[in-house]
């Protein structure tokens, strides 16, 4: 029969080994491969991570956005979407760079495999007062009925702080979402998650990130649904 306590605790463990390959060198992640890996999936959705590791930006070193790759790793195999992260630091920021291989690449795939949304994980700090911002270049890069998918999906798991372009708006030069955006008018969302729904090296977090990982499951699927569902859909 099946246990769906297992499966969620079998979620965490498994989120746990995936971060191994990120939390290399301190997040700097593994230098003697790419910068970044792509996963190819079957439905038109991306899910990105470019702060999965450690970034360099103008000089600085910023810290990593912890557990957004392995989340992205889960997330493409619950959904069989696309994925794509990053793996190394290197020397720059893949959402904050203009000239950045990493997008490039984003760009690349986004036209061959004719995707249809892409959603660009991040973390902010636990001590932020608000679970979750959706950043959405202040409401031009998706439209309504997308943003009631993304606040329904939360709500079901019980997660209702929800926010649009609070603190993050994702409107800088160089970032996924602004890029992807404006170059190819693909429904683009930065998703900001508080670090009490991904730290799981803390147990009391656990429970937050089953229902993390369950809302955005949900929201994938749905917005598939929704994207298959309106073919003619024009954002």
């Amino acid at each position: 029969m099946y246990d769906a306590t297992d499966f969620d605790h079998q979620l965490v463990l498994t989120a746990l080994k995936l971060e191994k390959q990120f939390s290399l060198n301190n997040y700097f992640g593994d230098d003697d491969h790419k910068l970044f890996q792509y996963k190819q999936g079957v439905i038109p959705i991306i899910v990105s991570s470019p702060h999965a590791v450690k970034q360099v930006r103008n000089g600085f070193i910023k810290k990593s956005d912890i557990f957004t790759g392995s989340l992205a790793i889960l997330l493409g195999n619950l959904t069989n979407c696309h994925v794509i992260y990053r793996t190394s630091t290197g020397n720059g920021d893949s959402n904050h760079d203009e000239i950045c291989e990493y997008k490039s690449f984003l760009l690349s795939k986004v036209s061959q495999h004719s995707l249809q949304c892409l959603i660009d994980l991040h973390g902010i700090h636990k001590n932020r007062n608000l679970l979750i911002d959706v950043g959405t270049l202040n409401g031009l890069s998706i439209n309504k009925r997308i943003e009631k998918i993304i606040v329904n999906c939360f709500n079901e798991q019980n997660i209702y702080d929800v926010h649009f372009n609070c603190l993050y708006n994702a409107d800088k030069k160089g970032t996924v979402v602004k890029t992807i955006w404006q170059n190819t008018r693909v429904p683009s969302f930065q998703l900001e998650i508080n670090g009490y729904y991904r730290d799981i090296h803390k147990k009391d977090n656990w429970n937050n990130f089953k229902r993390l990982v369950k809302s955005l499951e949900s929201l994938i699927l749905n917005l598939n649904y929704f994207f298959q569902s309106n073919k003619q859909f024009k954002n």
